[in-house]
């Protein structure tokens, strides 16, 4: 744990082998605990202070602190072990729904959630280009990738610009127009089956594609707050995007002895 960034992103395969890791640790009779914070709580604070000490009578919450304010941030819960004075707060690539603080590492619902196969809408933007598919698990079921030509900034001044960025803003709008009905027909099949909705691509452009997509405001309950980042939204990206949606993030944990 000690050779791992806050912060740092990790493959859900690599979580997985040092969750194993930790519990193959705590068999060595060394004190240890967990505890999952869920994603669905609007204070993770407090549900982190309700669920107290642990039967050592370690506390969890200055530990958390210290690793930073996106452990208590996170959109997803968190999932924190601890060996001794050491320990590792994971936030999962889904959201936790349940707080659970207990004794010993208590690993499986954490590698449960990296293990699902789960169906995830995914949709990328930047100016210019768009890509839409669907994950089943890690697997790219379905997509469709296009791009659509728009106008780069102009720096001149007067009726020159305003006229430019008239011109511009109408591109921008044919864009998402066009990017949504791609994405309602090929998502049309798959709508009862989505567990999540992932976004990616330029953040400015990808939130004014969400106040345009009649879609993507209908399933705002179950999309994710993290973006995927991804620059270029063509099929080469998609390949990757599969393994990415299972991504963790890690925030090595100490306490004060």
């Amino acid at each position: 744990m000690t050779s791992l960034r806050p912060g740092q992103t990790l493959s859900a395969d690599r979580v997985a082998r040092i969750v194993e890791e930790l519990q193959n640790s705590a068999g060595s009779g060394v004190p240890s605990a967990t505890i999952f914070v869920p994603a669905s709580d609007t204070d993770t604070t407090h549900a982190i202070t309700e669920l107290g000490r642990d039967r050592q009578g370690v506390e969890w919450m200055s530990a958390l602190e210290q690793a930073g304010s996106r452990p208590l941030r996170s959109g997803s819960g968190v999932a924190a072990f601890r060996i001794g004075d050491v320990g590792l707060a994971i936030l999962p690539p889904f959201p936790l729904n349940f707080a659970r603080l207990s004794e010993g590492i208590d690993a499986q619902p954490l590698l449960s959630l990296l293990a699902a196969r789960l169906t995830v809408g995914v949709a990328l933007v930047r100016l210019g280009r768009y890509a839409v598919a669907i994950y089943e698990g890690r697997k790219l079921a379905v997509s469709k990738t296009d791009t659509r030509y728009v106008k780069g900034k102009h720096h001149a001044g007067g009726t020159s610009q305003r006229r430019f960025q008239r011109v511009r803003e109408n591109q921008i709008h044919r864009l998402y127009v066009e990017a949504s009905g791609v994405l309602e027909r090929q998502w049309r099949p798959w709508l009862d089956q989505l567990d999540y909705v992932a976004l990616g691509g330029e953040a400015a452009t990808v939130n004014g594609f969400v106040k345009e997509c009649p879609v993507l405001a209908r399933l705002a309950p179950i999309t994710l707050e993290r973006r995927l980042d991804v620059r270029e939204p063509n099929r080469a990206s998609l390949d990757q995007v599969g393994a990415m949606l299972y991504e963790c993030r890690v925030y090595p944990l100490r306490w004060d002895t």
